[in-house]
C-alpha cells in the first residue's frame, strides 16, 4: 500500500479512535454513574440509545446533502461538532444533561464514520479495501487498548467526567490534522446531482442489493452489542472482579490482540474471500457469546480468554461486513448511501442496548439477572448475518 494511502488511513483511524472511545467509554463508566445518580440498566440503555437517535436523525438530514460537497469539508464540519459534543458530556451535572449531551454528540459523531468510509471508497481501490478497513479497525482496537483503560484510570483517580474532557482535547488535535493533512475529495461532484430527501432515498432503496446491504449492517450490530454494554457490570458485580484493575486489563489485552489481528483479517479477506473468513469468524465468536454471560469464575485467565475471544472474533466480523457493504454502491451516491448505512448502524447498536436494558435487570446488590438471554440473542443474529451476507453482491462500479 502506498505511503500516501497509509498516512490518510492512519489519520482517519484516529478519527475513528476518538469516535469509538467516546461511544465505548460510557459503557465501563456505568458503575460510576450508578453510584452518583443511581441509574438502572434500563436508564443506561436510554443513555446509549440517545447517541444512536441523534446519529439517526442527523443522517436523515445529511443524506441528500453529503455528496454535494467536498468530503474533507463535510468531515471537518461534523468532527468539529463532535468535539464540542464531547466537551458537553464532560460538563454534564445530571443524568438528564448527560443524555442530552450524548444526543448532541450523536448528531455530529454519528455520521463521521460514513464520511470516513466514503473517503476510503474514493481513495482506495477495491482490491485493497479490505486491508484499508483493517487499518481503520485499528482505531477500534486502540480504543480498547488505550482509550477505555485510560478513561477508566482517569475516572477512577479523578472524576467520572474527566475522560470526556481529556478526549475533547485530543479531538482538537485530530481536527487540526483533518484541516492540514487530508486532501480534498471532489471527483464525485462531477456526477453528483442535487436531489430531495425523498428522491435520494428512493434512489438508494430502489435497488434490492442495497436494501439487503443496509439490512446486513443493521443485523450485524445487535449480534455484537447485545453483550458489550453490560460487560463491566457483569464482571464487577456478578463475578466480583476489581473495577480499577481487572476491567481495564480486560480491555488492554483484548485490544492489543485486536490491533494485531484486524489488519491480518482484512488482508486475508481480500485474498481468500470475505464470506469464507466471515463464516469461520461466526463459528468462533459463538463460543464466547455463549460462555461470557454464563461465566462463574474467579480466574482472571479464564476471564481474559473469554473476553479477548469476543473482541477478536466478533469485532473482526465488522471489518468484513463494512468492507462488503462499502463495495455495494457506485461513487455517485456512495456518500448518501453510507450516511444511511451509518444511521442504520447506529440505530442497530442503540436498539441492541435499549433492548438489553429491558431484558436484564439489577438486584439490590447490583448483580445482573437474565444476562444469558442476551448471549442467545447475539448468537441468533450472528447466524442470520452469515446467511444474509451471501445474498449481498459487490457493485461492478464500486
Amino acid at each position: 500500500m502506498p505511503r500516501k494511502e497509509i498516512v490518510l488511513l492512519l489519520l482517519l483511524a484516529f478519527v475513528q479512535f476518538t469516535g469509538i472511545v467516546d461511544f465505548m467509554i460510557l459503557m465501563p463508566l456505568k458503575p460510576k454513574l450508578t453510584e452518583i445518580w443511581g441509574i438502572t440498566p434500563k436508564q443506561f440503555g436510554f443513555a446509549v440509545f440517545a447517541f444512536g437517535l441523534g446519529a439517526f436523525l442527523s443522517s436523515l438530514f445529511f443524506v441528500n446533502k453529503v455528496d454535494n460537497y467536498d468530503r474533507k469539508k463535510v468531515l471537518a464540519f461534523v468532527y468539529g461538532g463532535f468535539t464540542l459534543g464531547t466537551f458537553f458530556c464532560g460538563w454534564a451535572t445530571s443524568f438528564e444533561m448527560l443524555v442530552l449531551a450524548r444526543f448532541l454528540t450523536g448528531v455530529f459523531g454519528g455520521i463521521s464514520g460514513s464520511v470516513i468510509q466514503s473517503i476510503v471508497g474514493d481513495a482506495i481501490p477495491v482490491q485493497r479495501r479490505g486491508q484499508a478497513m483493517g487499518i481503520l479497525m485499528m482505531g477500534f482496537a486502540l480504543a480498547s487498548v488505550l482509550g477505555v483503560p485510560g478513561g477508566l484510570y482517569l475516572a477512577g483517580h479523578f472524576n467520572w467526567y474527566t475522560p470526556f474532557l481529556f478526549l475533547g482535547l485530543l479531538c482538537v488535535f485530530v481536527f487540526v490534522g483533518i484541516l492540514f493533512i487530508i486532501p480534498s475529495f471532489t471527483a464525485h461532484l462531477a456526477t453528483a446531482k442535487k436531489q430531495s430527501f425523498t428522491a435520494i432515498m428512493r434512489t438508494i432503496l430502489s435497488d434490492t442489493n442495497r436494501r439487503r446491504a443496509l439490512l446486513l449492517t443493521f443485523l450485524t450490530m445487535p449480534s455484537h452489542f447485545f453483550i458489550i454494554p453490560f460487560l463491566t457490570d457483569f464482571f464487577t458485580k456478578n463475578l466480583g472482579f476489581d473495577y480499577a484493575t481487572t476491567v481495564p486489563f480486560v480491555y488492554v489485552v483484548g485490544g492489543l490482540l485486536t490491533v494485531i489481528t484486524s489488519p491480518l483479517i482484512g488482508k486475508l479477506s481480500d485474498k481468500i474471500g470475505r464470506f469464507k473468513v466471515l463464516a469461520v469468524l461466526s463459528v468462533l465468536t459463538s463460543v464466547p457469546m455463549l460462555i461470557i454471560p454464563n461465566l462463574d469464575t474467579t480466574s482472571k485467565i479464564i476471564l481474559l480468554a473469554a473476553s479477548s475471544s469476543l473482541f477478536i472474533f466478533s469485532g473482526s466480523r465488522m471489518i468484513i461486513v463494512m468492507a462488503h457493504v462499502t463495495s455495494t454502491v457506485e461513487p455517485r451516491i456512495r456518500g448518501a448511501f453510507l450516511i444511511v448505512n451509518s444511521a442504520v448502524q447506529q440505530f442497530g447498536t442503540s436498539i441492541a442496548s435499549l433492548i438489553g436494558g429491558f431484558v436484564v435487570w439489577a438486584l439490590p446488590d447490583g448483580q445482573l439477572v437474565n444476562y444469558p438471554y442476551l448471549g442467545i440473542l447475539a448468537l441468533a443474529f450472528t447466524a442470520i448475518v452469515l446467511v444474509l451476507f451471501r445474498t449481498v453482491k459487490v457493485s461492478a462500479n464500486s
